[in-house]
């Protein structure tokens, strides 16, 4: 399997010292719990007033020990961060193209101090996004860099992909950025993430049960609840399900899904694989530069209740990509033994593998699929610490 010379994940530590196998069992203490913090003002979140506009300032409370990991992160910054000279003033279309272009190829040096070197690869995209005329990947489909317009910003997008093969301290090199460096920085999306990889603690349908008693709340109006997924049937074809809090356009959105199964492994070891994840935007609240350095705090904070579903030992970001990797891997053979599996059986009867595979594959050995840029880095990472990986 691949990722076989990996030690294996050790089972997490339930330290809340209660029946997790009972869902009416836990269901009923955190209700008694929740009807006394309906007394106290909720310790998660407080309304601050920014000018006119009311914002929402996310409060972090302590843990002991982490929890998340960062897995998408969009933050903005003026463009004098970068050099002043880039500015528009009187520039035509395509000088002010140009000016652009020479902006994003100057940030390369510090998207390198960040990230490291392999970060800094820049390739202009034929169209703008996200309201900005230009937009630029880098990386290994990393993420993006957006500029030209939006009152002379530059939008930068980590996805999830980057925050995962990003270096240890990648978060501390960019809470400095934005702290010491950049000129007028916002953090405009973050997203937080828990996995509990062998679904041993987590279950899509006692989250469920615990919002319908109302343990997700935090006051104020009642949030939206999506249930995506055949619920109903209770997921016959096993494509997985998802329980989703608030809205995507609003200030903080939740999703709890069973992420083994959105891989591919729809009954294989990691079928009971379920994700956690907030998703905070600067919509209607401050996101604070610290929760580069502590995300799990402010993971912990986004409800009273995740202070009993999260009190564990965090899971090494290591194994998440790792078996990350390995569904994805694996998904790729059973996508390919279905779609020409029965062409190869035909062609083995009168070619070699060596012959059928010169015929087939592509002519650019560097030419990875965007869907295996994750396994085939993690790949590389472990092959120069010495650890061969190869799938069976």
């Amino acid at each position: 399997v691949f990722g076989s010379s990996i030690t294996s994940v050790d089972t997490l530590i339930n330290n809340m010292r209660v029946n997790l196998r009972n869902p009416q069992y836990k269901a009923n203490i955190l209700k008694k719990r929740n009807l006394i913090q309906s007394y106290a003002l909720t310790s998660t979140e407080t309304i601050v007033l920014d000018g006119k506009i009311p914002k929402m300032q996310t409060i972090k409370r302590p843990v002991n020990g982490q929890v998340a990991i960062i897995d998408w992160l969009n933050i903005t910054f003026d463009i004098a961060t970068i050099n002043e000279k880039y500015r528009r003033t009187n520039e035509d279309d395509d000088q002010y193209h140009a000016l652009c272009q020479a902006a994003i190829a100057d940030f390369a040096a510090t998207l390198a101090k960040i990230f490291g070197v392999k970060y800094s690869t820049i390739s202009q995209n034929q169209n703008g996004a996200n309201f900005y005329k230009y937009s630029f990947n880098f990386g290994e489909n990393y993420g993006k860099i957006c500029i030209g317009g939006q009152r002379d910003t530059v939008l930068l997008m980590l996805n999830g992909t980057g925050c995962s093969l990003a270096p240890a301290t990648w978060e501390y090199h960019m809470h400095h950025f934005l702290d010491k460096v950049a000129k007028k920085p916002k953090i405009t999306r973050i997203d937080l993430a828990h996995d509990d990889l062998h679904g041993e603690y987590l279950d899509v349908h006692t989250l469920d049960d615990l919002e319908t008693n109302d343990l997700f709340s935090c006051g104020g109006a009642p949030h939206d609840v999506g249930n995506l997924g055949n619920w109903k049937h209770g997921d016959p074809n096993n494509n997985g399900l998802t329980l989703s809090l608030g809205k995507r356009t609003s200030g903080k959105f939740t999703r709890f899904y069973e992420k083994g199964k959105q891989l591919g492994d729809k009954d294989g070891k990691y079928s009971k694989w379920v994700r956690a994840e907030v998703e905070f935007k600067s919509s209607d609240r401050v996101i604070p530069f610290d929760v580069l350095k502590d995300p799990s705090a402010y993971f912990m904070g986004a409800y009273p209740v995740f202070a009993d579903l999260f009190d564990y030992e965090r899971i090494e970001k290591t194994e998440i990509i790792q078996k990350t990797s390995e569904i994805t891997l694996q998904h790729s053979f059973d996508w390919i033994k279905n779609q020409a599996g029965k062409y190869f059986s035909y062609y083995s009867t009168f070619m070699s593998p060596e012959e059928i595979l010169n015929i087939i594959k592509s002519s650019d050995p560097d030419d990875v699929p965007v869907r295996l840029h994750l396994p085939d880095e993690f790949a590389k990472q472990q092959a120069e610490m010495g650890n061969i990986l190869t799938p069976s």
